[in-house]
């Protein structure tokens, strides 16, 4: 055999030989990728339907369901009941004010003329600030000769003109005050242009004023009825040159407008339209009850005996006071007041719901020697029925009462449901001098911040015997008060717990007049509410 043949078989046999070998491994790898994927298939193919269903219906699986769902609902439960709790029990937020400015701060009446000056005015409002007024009420700004009114439109004398004027509103209301204007439309003064040409009869202001030539006996002449002025003088006046009489429920410098005369009306419309335009936020407008007088000039009704008809308090006063036609004028005019944002207060009529009037403020009137029971039946109308006004007014004479008298009706009207009215002493200011701030004035603008005065309850009582008039202001979550008033002239002990619901056995003394303060404390000191001395005559203010 050749070398050649030899070496073809060799190569031949050799190919045959590795063709058998990659068979051998092609058949292996294809084996095992056929058990590879045998077994990834059994490893990934999960759990069927039925073996799914047979182990969710054991009793460990529903019974570890029930607790889950259970727990989930109790847990909800308890968070919503705890939120609730939480809410219930926390100090509650103290409610957004119900009450308007004019509502809210104490209303300090001042002459405008006090005011003006050629320096000190930032000072002077300063000292109304810490007050605690925001509000102030400017008088005596018309043209007049005292209180009589000459020119309802034209500005007072010792104001300048005006500019000073709306210089002076501007003022004040810059340093964040209301500033309104009382006016007292019922009368004008004799030396009103209008009244003169009214005495001579003129077409336009014939009827401006109320005139009735009454009676004569050929001699004398006699007024038509018994009308008198609230001086207790006659309300009419003979006027010789009109051959009339002219009435006045004020002085006889004083006569008494028309107001069943539209073009009165309308004359007063322009006025306050006047000055609203000067940039006053409104008007307080005062004696407004004796507008109308009975159009048929009947006589008032005598209710004391007739020996003492010479007084005005023997007289029902209905044919001269609070007249049906009253409310409707005010009406009236505190709509045509709204249009230019302003405000309308009027004084003593007697009703306090009267639509186109923000606020109807009447006085308290106390004789000199006032007992408890009269003090509490003043008061306890006013101050259970609506957020009232406080001023207070001697009947029997002006400064009738003493210096700690008149302290204590200060923090009287402070802390009653409303707003006290302050009328500034008219020598306030004089020598542009700014009085310093008592510790009464200071205290009590702390005490009215308190949210209690505005949203707290209200509870009075006559104690020891009626000697004393005393009551609480009390809100959850708040600091709460008492005010107790001794009328007497001798020293009494107070029982407070006893009388008084919710008081601790130990006070906070915060405000006391002169001769309380002598036998007590000095203020902010801690007192005991079961036995509290009281001086006669004197007044306490207790927190708690």
């Amino acid at each position: 055999m050749s070398l050649e043949k030899d070496d073809g078989a060799v190569e031949k046999l050799m190919e045959e030989g590795k063709k058998k070998v990659d068979s051998t491994s092609d058949k292996y790898d294809e084996l095992n990728k056929m058990e590879l994927a045998d077994h990834t298939e059994t490893a990934y193919a999960g759990m069927g339907k039925e073996e799914l269903m047979k182990y969710a219906n054991s009793p460990f699986w529903v019974r570890l369901r029930w607790l889950l769902f259970v727990t989930f609902w109790l847990s909800w439960f308890a968070m919503m009941f705890g939120a609730l709790f939480i809410i219930f029990l926390t100090p509650k937020c103290f409610s957004t004010s119900k009450h308007e400015w004019y509502q809210k701060s104490p209303v300090y009446i001042v002459n405008a003329a006090s005011l003006v000056s050629q320096n000190g005015l930032d000072e002077k409002i300063e000292y109304m600030q810490k007050l605690g007024v925001q509000h102030v009420v400017l008088t005596s700004v018309s043209q007049a000769i005292g209180d009589e009114v000459i020119d309802f439109m034209k500005v007072n004398i010792s104001l300048g003109n005006e500019d000073s004027m709306k210089n002076l509103v501007t003022n004040l209301k810059t340093k964040g005050m209301k500033v309104m204007l009382k006016l007292v439309p019922n009368h004008s003064s004799k030396s009103n242009m209008m009244f003169g040409r009214s005495v001579l009869n003129e077409t336009l202001y014939k009827d401006f004023y109320i005139w009735n030539s009454g009676f004569s006996d050929g001699t004398h002449h006699y007024p038509i009825n018994n009308w008198l002025s609230v001086t207790g003088e006659p309300a009419w006046s003979w006027n010789d040159e009109r051959k009339e009489f002219y009435l006045h429920q004020f002085s006889a410098e004083n006569p008494d407008f028309n107001f069943r005369n539209e073009d009165v009306v309308n004359y007063f419309e322009n006025v306050f339209k006047y000055w609203l335009d000067k940039g006053f936020d409104g008007l307080y407008l005062d004696n407004v009850q004796y507008l109308f007088e009975d159009k048929d000039f009947k006589n008032d009704t005598i209710i004391t005996a007739p020996n003492m008809t010479k007084k005005y308090e023997s007289f029902s006063h209905k044919a001269t006071s609070n007249l049906p036609e009253t409310k409707d004028l005010l009406s009236r005019w505190g709509n045509i007041i709204r249009k230019y944002s302003g405000v309308l207060i009027v004084s003593d009529l007697d009703s306090n719901d009267i639509k186109g009037i923000n606020m109807v403020h009447s006085s308290v009137k106390l004789p000199s020697d006032f007992t408890g029971e009269q003090l509490f039946n003043a008061i306890l109308p006013k101050a259970t029925t609506s957020w009232s006004s406080w001023e207070w007014v001697c009947t029997d004479k002006p400064n009738c009462w003493k210096n700690e008298t008149i302290d204590a009706f200060s923090i009287l009207g402070s802390l009653l449901p409303g707003i006290p009215f302050i009328n500034a002493d008219s020598k306030l200011f004089e020598n542009n001098k700014v009085p310093n701030i008592t510790l009464i004035q200071s205290t009590l603008k702390e005490l009215r911040s308190m949210p209690t005065i505005e949203l707290g309850s209200f509870n009075a009582k006559l104690l020891n015997n009626d000697k004393v008039f005393a009551f609480d202001r009390v809100m959850s979550g708040s600091e709460s008060l008492l005010f107790a008033w001794n009328l007497s002239k001798n020293l009494t002990v107070l029982n407070l717990i006893k009388e008084f619901d919710g008081i601790p056995s130990e006070v906070n003394l915060s405000l006391c007049t002169e001769t309380a303060c002598s036998m007590l404390p000095p203020p902010k000191s801690k007192v005991g509410s079961n036995l509290l001395n009281l001086a006669g005559e004197s007044a306490v203010v207790l927190t708690f």
